[in-house]
C-alpha cells in the first residue's frame, strides 16, 4: 500500500504546483465555454503547460484554429443565455451540464420536463405546458426553464428533469443518428446531470466530436 500511497501523493503535489503556475485568468480554461471545445489532444497539451505565457500562446492557437473571433463571439453568446435561463442558485448556467450542451451543441428547448420527488415519485410538471416555447404547447420556453429550476417548490426533497432532443442534422456527421438526452436539476445542491446511467460517456464521445468538427470547418 505504501507505493500506491507515494504515487498519490506525488499526483497531488504534481497537480498543486501546476495550478500554482497558472493565474486565475488561465488555470480553469478547460472547464470554460471556449474550453468545452478542447480537443483530447489539446487536454493533453494543456496538461503540459506550466506558465501564463505558455498558456497565452495555447489559447491563441486555440482561438485561431476556430474563426478567431467570430468563434469568440459565438460561444459568448451561448455562454450568456446559457447563465440567463439555465443558472441553478449559485452556479452559473454556463457551468452545468445542460448550459455545456446548450453552448456544444446549440440552444434548444426541452421537448419535456417533468418534476419528481428525490425517493422516485414522479409527477408531471406544471411548467410542462409552455406556451410561449415556439415549440407546441406540449414544451416549455427557456423562461419556463429557469423558473422550474429555481422556483420554492423545488426544495431539497425535489428533482426536475428535462428531456432534449438534437435531430441527426444538427449534430456532427460523424455521429449519425439523433440525440435524445435526459438532465436532472437538483436545486438543493445547485447541480444538474444526466439522468441516465452512461450518458457521461455517451455525451463526452460527442462532444469530442464536435470538438473535432470545430476544428474541421472554423468559423469565418
Amino acid at each position: 500500500m505504501k507505493p500506491i500511497a507515494a504515487v498519490f501523493t506525488l499526483a497531488l503535489c504534481a497537480s498543486a504546483v501546476f495550478a500554482a503556475g497558472l493565474s486565475e485568468k488561465y488555470k480553469d480554461f478547460p472547464r470554460s465555454p471556449q474550453g468545452y471545445f478542447m480537443t483530447s489532444a489539446e487536454r493533453a497539451q494543456w496538461a503540459g503547460i506550466r506558465t501564463d505565457a505558455e498558456a497565452e500562446q495555447f489559447v491563441s492557437a486555440f482561438l485561431a484554429k476556430r474563426g478567431g473571433e467570430a468563434f469568440v463571439k459565438e460561444v459568448a453568446q451561448n455562454a450568456a443565455q446559457a447563465d440567463k435561463y439555465l443558472t441553478i442558485g449559485k452556479t452559473p448556467g454556463s457551468l452545468t451540464v445542460r448550459g455545456k450542451m446548450m453552448i456544444l451543441l446549440g440552444p434548444a428547448a426541452p421537448t419535456s420536463v417533468t418534476k419528481r420527488k428525490k425517493a422516485g415519485d414522479s409527477h408531471l410538471s406544471p411548467y410542462a405546458t409552455g406556451a410561449d416555447s415556439g415549440l407546441g404547447n406540449s414544451t416549455p420556453s427557456m423562461a419556463d426553464m429557469q423558473a422550474a429550476s429555481n422556483d420554492p417548490g423545488n426544495s431539497t426533497f425535489f428533482l426536475t428533469e428535462y428531456t432534449y432532443s438534437y435531430p441527426a442534422a444538427a449534430l456532427p456527421a460523424a455521429y449519425g443518428k439523433p440525440l435524445t438526452v435526459k438532465v436532472e436539476v437538483d436545486p438543493g445542491t445547485d447541480r444538474d446531470r444526466f439522468s441516465s446511467f452512461g450518458a457521461d460517456k455517451e455525451m463526452d464521445k460527442l462532444y469530442e466530436m464536435v470538438a473535432q468538427a470545430s476544428l474541421a470547418a472554423p468559423k469565418k
